[in-house]
């Protein structure tokens, strides 16, 4: 568990299964900017079942606020075997919660957390649509540095209308330590 001043970052536990399939298939708190399908529970708990959302190229927290409500996710995975350090990835699932600087102390905290945990990591790289301005600004304040845009990356989930992406990084030196941010707390 990694504990912040406004969030905490912690791994899933069975008991949260229930509660975060239906807040992961509420689609009225979806945006255009991540995946809008379903996910059956059963799927989600045989996936818990086998490795608890965190395995060597896929690692997943909850991001909670300071009564333990689930109000977010952050994630990391592999995505080139070329690049040294993985791509990272953050929501958080409803509107009202946006905006307080939840995501800004989680990603901030993440970020330092996999930097401290895996030597091997020089960067870490988030994708984000061009035009989610809110995620871009959190990466940003987050001392994710824009190296350019991947045109056409993907396209929209439901009409096929083509996208773009912003690449961010993050550099090993221009991240704070983890035990900087938990002490400045």
């Amino acid at each position: 568990m990694i504990t912040g001043t406004k969030v905490t970052l912690r791994m899933f536990e069975e008991s949260d299964l229930d509660a975060y399939a239906k807040i992961v298939n509420n689609l009225s708190n979806a945006t255009p900017y991540w995946p809008s399908g379903l996910q059956p529970k059963a799927n989600l708990k045989k996936e818990f079942s086998e490795n608890s959302f965190w395995k060597d190229d896929y690692k997943l927290l909850l991001v909670t606020d300071k009564d333990g409500k689930m109000i977010g996710e952050v994630d990391t995975f592999k995505s080139s075997p070329n690049i040294k350090g993985p791509e990272v990835g953050f929501r958080m699932f409803e509107k009202k919660n946006m905006g307080r600087g939840f995501m800004s102390e989680a990603l901030r905290l993440f970020s330092a957390y996999l930097f401290q945990t895996d030597s091997t990591y020089l960067r870490l790289t988030l994708l984000i649509h061009s035009k989610n301005t809110a995620s871009l600004k959190v990466a940003e304040k987050c001392g994710y540095k824009k190296e350019g845009t991947l045109r056409n990356a993907w396209a929209d989930y439901s009409t096929g209308i083509p996208h773009s992406d912003e690449i961010l990084s993050l550099l090993r030196d221009e991240s704070p330590s983890l035990i900087d941010l938990l002490q400045k707390q």
